[in-house]
């Protein structure tokens, strides 16, 4: 019988307590400094999850379904068939997509096995009821969109 991603991710949430997600949270710089209420309902709507080495997190022009603040691990974002950075643990991937439903700036690939806290789009519709981590959500979408754009213009400029 193979372990799925799911069941491994189930196992998790069962055994590790919402008050240690917070903590992780907290560490990070979308979440940091939040009140410890906001945490706690962030780390419950979130789901820390297994993802593998290889696999597609978004894929550009891709209206995406859910979005992943990577923990641990590495992945390869890139527009137009041209690499534009490597996110790294405390980076959003698949967020931008989400809010604009317009469709994934970048492809985001994983280049290493990464542990990340995944939501979906009932999930991110839960986490945008609460003020403060909206504004910290639709700050790290922006950043994202703007970084990707200026990315995108250097490297047709180059």
């Amino acid at each position: 019988m193979e372990m799925t991603g799911t069941w491994l991710t189930r196992v998790v949430e069962i055994l590790q307590p919402v008050s240690v997600r917070a903590d992780r949270l907290a560490a990070t710089e979308t979440f940091g400094g939040l009140p410890r209420l906001e945490l706690e309902m962030a780390a419950a709507e979130l789901t820390e999850t297994l993802v593998e080495r290889g696999t597609r997190l978004t894929v550009q022009g891709r209206v995406g379904d859910r979005f992943w603040l990577i923990v641990e691990g590495q992945a390869l974002l890139s527009a137009d068939a041209r690499p534009l950075r490597v996110a790294a643990a405390g980076d959003i991937v698949g967020l931008a997509g989400m809010l604009d439903r317009s469709g994934s700036p970048e492809t985001t690939i994983a280049l290493s096995p990464i542990r990340a806290f995944e939501a979906g789009q009932e999930q991110l519709n839960r986490l945008m009821t609460r003020k403060p981590i909206k504004a910290r959500l639709a700050v790290a979408a922006a950043l994202t969109r703007r970084s990707g754009a200026a990315r995108r213009r250097s490297s047709a400029a180059g």
